[in-house]
């Protein structure tokens, strides 16, 4: 990463099925935060009863979020393109939490498939969203 801020208070979120795919999500997670050099605090991680209804994703937001959050990965079950719940998540996170999230597909990490390279793209894409940059491009012959 060229620049990034440090990621000190986040949460993970997870429906009360998928705990195995967040603790492998975590784990991964750490060691790609580990193998850039990303500083960065254990986030705290949330159960979510009734995972298939957004009322439950939104009750334990509002129960868990505080001032201090500096960004949530929502773990949600759920098809690639197509999800309400990701809908009316993603809505009430920019409304009434305006907290930077990241929202992954359960499959997507039990599959196990590709995972570290997955997860390295997550990462890439929350330190945007913090307000990092990625990327630069910088001491080619042109550019003096």
């Amino acid at each position: 990463m060229f620049t990034q801020p440090a990621l000190n208070t986040w949460g993970i979120f997870h429906g009360d099925r998928d705990a195995q795919a967040a603790n492998q999500f975590k784990s991964t997670f750490k060691q790609c935060l580990d193998q850039v050099g990303y500083e960065s605090q254990d986030p705290a991680v949330h159960s979510v009863r009734g995972a298939m209804r957004s009322d439950g994703w939104i009750k334990a937001l509002r129960e868990q979020l505080n001032d201090g959050v500096q960004m949530v990965v929502l773990i949600i079950p759920g098809q690639k393109g197509k999800s309400q719940l990701y809908d009316d998540l993603k809505r009430f996170l920019l409304t009434e939490y305006p907290i930077p999230s990241q929202v992954v597909l359960a499959n997507t990490i039990s599959r196990g498939k590709n995972l570290r390279s997955i997860v390295s793209k997550i990462l890439i894409q929350m330190n945007a969203k913090l307000g990092g940059i990625p990327w630069a491009v910088d001491n080619l012959p042109f550019m003096d």
